[in-house]
């Protein structure tokens, strides 16, 4: 499944996919924002990968990533403030995705 090496678009393309889920709603305004950022191809592959697995194995496959495209802080804002845009764009950031940030960045 998630054997072959990703490249950075593709890699962001699932990490927003993935935390735009957090709340259950992927909201149309999300999914245009993610596609604008990486392109419809990238968006349509990797939101098929999504769906394919575990909430569990992305996560894992996201922290898989770290070395590769957050290895240092400057790398790690700039995905944390992507991610942030991500929640901002339906207009609602809840309480979910405030946590899902706070985890995230703590994580990573």
């Amino acid at each position: 499944m998630v054997e072959e090496r990703w490249s950075y678009n593709e890699f962001l393309a699932f990490l927003l996919i993935y935390v735009a889920n957090i709340d259950i709603h992927f909201a149309e305004e999300e999914k245009a924002m993610i596609r604008s950022i990486v392109g419809e191809d990238t968006f349509d592959k990797m939101f098929a990968i999504f769906n394919s697995i575990s909430d569990f194995r992305a996560y894992e496959t996201i922290l898989s990533y770290k070395s590769i495209y957050f290895p240092n802080q400057t790398e790690k804002d700039s995905l944390m403030e992507k991610i942030k845009d991500i929640f901002e764009a339906d207009f609602d950031f809840n309480i979910m995705e405030k946590e899902l940030l706070h985890f995230l960045d703590k994580m990573m």
